[in-house]
């Protein structure tokens, strides 16, 4: 007996063709840097963006998931569950500043250990026409694995299906949020979101990315305004990321160095409004404080890609 459906034979054939078909190595540019220019201009497209673009000449799906590695730490990945809780007693001893509230960004000359998480997310984007017919809802699981030739009990399979489950998760208030499997439909959701037509748009990441824990001194803070999506790879063997926008949330650009004198720039998120997280939130438990206290800030890992509108006047919108 077969293992695929009948009627998906035809579209089957056609994605594996799509994907192993070795792309052009002479070409001046892909079809995703062709329509980011169209649509974007000459912001230039962070590395992270960059390198989720399409598989090169000698890659193939099948070789990515076979070599695909998990890339979260535990740990890690618990922080942004918004109703999840992680004990005291988990909380890290190193001194790492994780979560902290909005006055330190006050304070030029603070000193602060981060752990800036070197990502391994090595997942490309699929052509844009093989990610449109692909489905994207957890009612089509058994079709995507039969797709992509994955074993259903492989940790290939749970990770789309966390994928899937994410993806379809609802915001909490205020947020609007919504996955993205091409850069294409990245560009076309971000610049819709923030009524790109009228103001500039600023696409960014932060550079940093050295996978170690270390101490950094704050030098200059700037508040780059409340129109910002925050766009996250999340773990699968194709990529994805969940693009979302919060209400009541400020991003600044936070210019730091590090003890060799090395210069950072990170992006870094403050919520206004904590008055409806979970009181059982992991930065509550991290500050020891309770929800409608302080605004709580973070700063952006260095996989993220933000997106955001110049403010007209010195921040403000």
């Amino acid at each position: 007996m077969s293992y695929y459906k009948p009627s998906f034979v035809l579209l089957l054939v056609t994605f594996i063709s799509i994907l192993t078909f070795p792309l052009c190595s002479g070409a001046p540019s892909s079809p995703e840097e062709i329509y980011w220019k169209t649509k974007v201009g000459d912001i230039p497209m962070p590395k992270p963006l960059k390198d989720s673009l399409r598989l090169g000449p000698n890659e193939r799906v099948v070789q990515l998931n076979s070599n695909y590695k998990q890339d979260f730490g535990t740990h890690e990945a618990l922080l942004y569950v918004w109703g999840g809780h992680v004990a005291k007693t988990q909380i890290p001893q190193d001194g790492r500043v994780i979560y902290f509230k909005d006055d330190i960004l006050s304070k030029v000359g603070v000193k602060m250990k981060l752990y800036f998480k070197k990502i391994n997310n090595q997942a490309k984007f699929l052509p844009l026409h093989v990610a449109k017919i692909l489905p994207t809802t957890s009612n089509k699981f058994q079709v995507i694995l039969n797709l992509l030739f994955v074993n259903p009990k492989s940790t290939l399979a749970q990770d789309i299906e966390l994928m899937m489950k994410k993806c379809e998760e609802k915001g909490v208030k205020g947020e609007i949020r919504n996955c993205v499997n091409s850069l294409e439909d990245m560009v076309d959701y971000v610049t819709s979101a923030l009524n790109f037509g009228k103001n500039k748009l600023v696409v960014a990441s932060t550079k940093e990315d050295y996978g170690i824990l270390l101490e950094y001194t704050i030098q200059k803070v700037q508040l780059l305004g409340s129109h910002v999506v925050v766009c996250h790879k999340i773990r699968n063997p194709f990529a994805v990321f969940l693009c979302h926008s919060i209400q009541n949330t400020y991003l600044y650009n936070v210019s730091m160095v590090r003890a060799n004198g090395k210069q950072t720039e990170a992006f870094a998120i403050c919520h206004k409004d904590t008055s409806f997280w979970n009181p059982r939130h992991y930065a509550f438990e991290f500050l020891n404080t309770k929800p409608g206290g302080k605004p709580i800030c973070h700063f952006v890992c260095a996989e993220a890609i933000v997106w955001y509108r110049l403010p007209k006047n010195n921040g403000e919108e």
